[in-house]
Formats: structure tokens, C-alpha cells, sequence
């Protein structure tokens, strides 16, 4: 019983090891930068150029004071999408399209306190590098243009402020997305 236990755990760890580079997961490094927004994603490979992605953010944070006041980049998003990988999976250039939905809040900035808040959802193309360090770490660099509908309501301050918009204002947007600075880990 013993032996045919060891072989199985044998010839499941050499497949586990024949499949590797399928999975990788990554943290955006420039989000944390965006006022210590947290990010986080996974990708599959599903074939040799075509990888599905899947990622989070989370930004709880207010900064500022009472005298100075207040700014603030609020969000929680989730995504889902794809990259097209021209060479080989998890390296060199890629090109990606993604759908997502944001919650946010976001104002303050460059003395002005208008404060806007609501869910935006819509979808982003994205291209990019990754720069290979070893077998399983890679950093990529990208960018993208995000665009889609939002409903929002717009605040006078980031706490407390008189509504300025509708309650229920919405409008289509096109906007710059998400910087990427990533680190990857490949398993």
C-alpha cells in the first residue's frame, strides 16, 4: 500500500512539474502608487498565445485634514478579460481587452474638493511587455484606454458636501486605464 502510494505521489508531481508556466498571479506595483491602492490578478494560459485574466482592486483610504482638506481615490473593481500573445505565453508583447465594473469615490486633488462618486462599468484595451527576469518572474509594463457608462453623483467636499448633480446623473466616459507596473509570479 505504501509503494503504490509513493508511486502516485511521484507521477503527481512530475505532471504538476510537465505543466508548468500555465498559471501566474501579479500585484500592479503603479497602483500601489495611486494612493496605496491594492491590486492583485491571476492569469491562465489557455493556449500558447491566448492567457485569461482575472484581477481586483481596493483602495479604502482618505488622506488629509480638516484644516488642508481632504483627497481621496476610493475603489473596489473586479475584472475579467484576455491577452493575445504574439510570441509565446507569458512573454514579450502582448495585446488585451477586458471587461470591468468599478465602485468609486475619488476627489480632492489640486485644491479642488469637488468629490465624485458612483459605479462605472465598461471595457479596456490594453497592450504591453513582459520582460522576462527568470523562469518565474517576469515585470510587465502597460497601458490602456478605458471607456463605458457611469452613474455618479457629484459632491461639493470628499465628506459631507452638498450634492451638485442629479441624484441619479450618468453619462458615457473614454479615459486612460490602468498603468501597469506588474511583478508576475509563473508556477
Amino acid at each position: 500500500m505504501n509503494r503504490l502510494l509513493l508511486i502516485a505521489v511521484i507521477i503527481s508531481a512530475t505532471t504538476l512539474s510537465a505543466r508548468a508556466q500555465h498559471v501566474a498571479v501579479s500585484a500592479n506595483l503603479a497602483d500601489i502608487a495611486n494612493l496605496g491602492t491594492l491590486s492583485g490578478g491571476v492569469s491562465v494560459a489557455a493556449s500558447r498565445h491566448i492567457s485569461v485574466n482575472a484581477g481586483v482592486r481596493y483602495n479604502p483610504w482618505q488622506y488629509g485634514s480638516q484644516e488642508k482638506g481632504y483627497f481621496q481615490n476610493r475603489k473596489r473593481e473586479a475584472s475579467i478579460g484576455m491577452r493575445y500573445w504574439p510570441w509565446n505565453i507569458f512573454s514579450s508583447w502582448w495585446f488585451g481587452l477586458r471587461t470591468q465594473v468599478r465602485e468609486y469615490n475619488s476627489g480632492g486633488f489640486f485644491g479642488r474638493q469637488i468629490t465624485e462618486e458612483g459605479i462605472a462599468v465598461g471595457a479596456e484595451a490594453a497592450f504591453g511587455y513582459s520582460y522576462m527576469i527568470n523562469s518565474h518572474f517576469n515585470i510587465e509594463f502597460g497601458a490602456g484606454i478605458w471607456g463605458g457608462h457611469k452613474w455618479y453623483t457629484r459632491y461639493d467636499c470628499p465628506r459631507c458636501g452638498a450634492i451638485l448633480s442629479d441624484d441619479n446623473a450618468h453619462g458615457w466616459f473614454l479615459i486612460p486605464g490602468e498603468l501597469i507596473v506588474s511583478l508576475v509570479y509563473i508556477f
